[in-house]
């Protein structure tokens, strides 16, 4: 194979790894995320989050795996020379699985801290509901 078509096969070949680790990761965090937002009261936020989980994570490692680039800038390196190194295609190859699962742990971090701060606003709203004024001034939980 030449390394023209194996510059166009990898680079599609490495996007479906990329989508793959995006599918794995979500399947992985989908009940324990399900689990919580059944447990919030409001259903509108768990909603939101049951859309967005899924989309978010496919999304983050999608745009990873896209953002690397080839060379560029000021002094573009000629397609023909990239195409003529096949180690420098098998690197670009590595970097953008490497950016895609760098992007599912920082989605999944991401999420971790959304989910943490939903539950504990909602914490903190059914405390203050608890609490209640007695007729004689004092406060009871």
């Amino acid at each position: 194979m030449d390394n023209k078509t194996y510059l166009n096969i990898s680079y599609f070949v490495v996007i479906v790894i990329c989508l793959g680790a995006a599918r794995v990761a979500y399947f992985w965090l989908r009940r324990p995320v399900e689990g919580i937002v059944n447990a919030l009261p409001r259903q509108n936020l768990g909603s939101f989050i049951k859309c967005a989980f899924p989309l978010s994570i496919l999304l983050f490692v999608l745009s990873a795996c896209l953002s690397v680039s080839y060379p560029g800038g000021c002094n573009p390196t000629p397609y023909d020379k990239i195409v003529a190194d096949r180690a420098y295609i098998i690197s670009k190859n590595e970097e953008q699985i490497s950016a895609s699962l760098h992007a599912v742990a920082i989605g999944a971090l991401l999420w971790t801290g959304i989910i943490a701060f939903s539950l504990f606003t909602v914490q903190r709203g059914n405390t203050r509901r608890k609490v209640k004024e007695k007729k004689d001034g004092s406060w009871v939980v």
